[in-house]
């Protein structure tokens, strides 16, 4: 590892070198290499998070270029996976980056976790959620979730037996439409995730029990506290629930 790349990060006293190293021997899977996923991938290996997994079954369109910031014009056509490989590895080769070209569910999301410390969702769909959820919460593996919609955006950091789950907040939601995505809100939002991934890496959970809410019309965040649910039937003790906790 070449130490000089992440100087100016090492010069934080909550980093420094031995937290770089720690940071370089991470793996953590990225479900979704879009809006939220392009600049969250970029921070993290930026970072020198060592492993990156990305996992994404979607093809780039002229739709994305507004804010999928890790796709240029002539990667049109391209599965997001393998582009998004391609160039986070051109980025910095110093770290090892896997793109997975397909749609995370219940049946593959243990097989993608395998070996990652941590998982982050960065995807536009509740099914996607909530299956990396149960995933993360039988290997016991911390999720960081965001979502965007317009001008607002949210980031929750789950650890499982500590705080609530995506399962204990979108119980009986709707499945998400979306639709509205502005590039410098993604952004931001995902910039927030890398943050707070990076901080769960080196052991500490910035908002624990807590979701972060983004307000990028006029320019706030709040943080609203969230509980866990007795029943919720991932992270729940009772008698559907893992028992996890």
């Amino acid at each position: 590892m070449e130490l000089e790349r992440y100087r100016r990060q090492m010069n934080i006293p909550e980093i420094g070198e031995g937290g770089q190293r720690k940071l370089a021997a991470s793996s953590v899977l990225v479900v979704g290499a879009g809006g939220l996923g392009g600049p969250l991938l970029y921070a993290l290996a930026g970072a020198g998070v060592g492993r990156l997994v990305v996992a994404d079954g979607d093809i780039i369109s002229l739709s994305n270029l507004n804010r999928q910031f890790l796709f240029a014009q002539d990667d049109l056509g391209r599965p997001k996976a393998e582009a998004a490989a391609r160039r986070l590895s051109a980025f910095n080769p110093e770290i090892t980056v896997e793109g997975k070209q397909l749609q995370l569910e219940e049946q593959n999301a243990s097989e993608l976790l395998a070996g990652c410390q941590l998982a982050v969702a960065a995807v536009d769909n509740l099914p996607a959620r909530l299956a990396l959820n149960t995933a993360c919460a039988k290997g016991k593996i911390p999720l960081v979730n965001g979502g965007v919609e317009g001008w607002y955006g949210s980031v929750q950091a789950v650890e499982f037996g500590k705080t609530p789950c995506l399962a204990c907040c979108y119980a009986g939601t709707a499945p998400e439409e979306g639709g509205q995505a502005l590039g410098a809100v993604t952004g931001a939002v995902a910039s927030l995730m890398a943050s707070v991934t990076i901080q769960m890496l080196l052991g500490h959970n910035p908002i624990p029990g807590e979701l972060l809410f983004y307000d990028g019309k006029g320019m706030t965040l709040d943080k609203v506290p969230v509980e866990r649910s007795p029943g919720c039937p991932v992270c729940g003790k009772g008698e559907k629930g893992l028992g996890i906790g």
